[in-house]
């Protein structure tokens, strides 16, 4: 839900900001912008990947004791676990990602996103789901990551590094198997607590997705009314860089030095 909730805010301030300049002809078919730098990009995205080994160790309440790979834990829906079984979870949806977006892009971007992606549809039921069905259902958020964002730049949205698809598209893919396959389990801790359905995962997906976006829509609306939410023509084109830190960042821009007086 939270991935969802951050994806769909974004939305709604895409909506607002508008594509990058040459994203879009005249016709409405988009172009390819990549980034700067494929391998800082890689290796950006797989500083995220690691982090969700600890980000995601949140699933878990503690019982009993110490933090140990082979303590006795409880899940969030009352089931026994271990660190050890959360952590080979995550592993298997890191790879069931890459493997779905290489298989259908052949791009590293692409591929690298859909480690991500594969973490996100899993993360609802990280922690109690075996770890072949965390592999497919990782697996199927991976292909259909490309897809997603095809379909978002055919509405006219550039969703420039693929997050409300990654986090928004692939979130609610993720909350919706969980309502399929976890169905049934208690969704909280404690005597009365409502069970885990596909209506349930349903209902939230559609409150939450209209709590982000429209509060994202507002609020950049009311930016973009006072001149705040997007950088002057001048200044994207030039590039950020240029504009917002004098000094070079790369040797190519860099004039020669003057030579030494004697």
């Amino acid at each position: 839900l939270v991935h969802a909730v951050a994806a769909f805010f974004a939305l709604g301030v895409l909506i607002n900001l508008g594509p990058r300049i040459g994203k879009f002809n005249a016709d409405g078919t988009a172009n390819d912008l990549p980034g700067h730098n494929m391998p800082f990009t890689a290796t950006g995205l797989m500083l995220i990947i690691v982090g969700f080994w600890g980000f995601l160790m949140a699933c878990l309440v503690v019982g009993g004791e110490a933090w140990s790979w082979g303590g006795n834990y409880t899940t969030s829906y009352g089931t026994p676990t271990n660190l050890g079984a959360l952590a080979f979870n995550i592993l298997m949806s890191v790879a069931g990602g890459i493997i779905g977006a290489w298989v259908m892009t052949r791009d590293p971007f692409w591929m690298m996103s859909g480690a991500l992606a594969g973490i996100i549809s899993c993360a609802s039921g990280l922690d109690i789901y075996y770890p072949a069905l965390t592999f497919i259902i990782a697996f199927g958020a991976g292909v259909l990551l490309k897809p997603a964002a095809g379909i978002l730049e055919g509405m006219g949205i550039d969703d420039a590094v693929g997050a409300v698809t990654v986090h928004g598209t692939i979130g609610i893919y993720g909350m919706l198997l969980l309502g399929i396959f976890a169905s049934g389990y208690p969704a909280g801790l404690g005597e009365g607590a409502a069970t885990v359905s596909l209506v349930g995962q349903l209902v939230g997906s559609v409150v939450f997705i209209g709590i982000g976006l429209g509060t994202g829509f507002v609020a950049s609306l009311i930016l973009k009314m006072v001149g705040m939410l997007r950088v002057p023509e001048a200044a994207e084109i030039a590039g950020l860089d240029t504009v917002k830190v004098p000094a070079q960042a790369y040797p190519e821009g860099i004039p020669a030095s003057a030579p030494a007086s004697q």
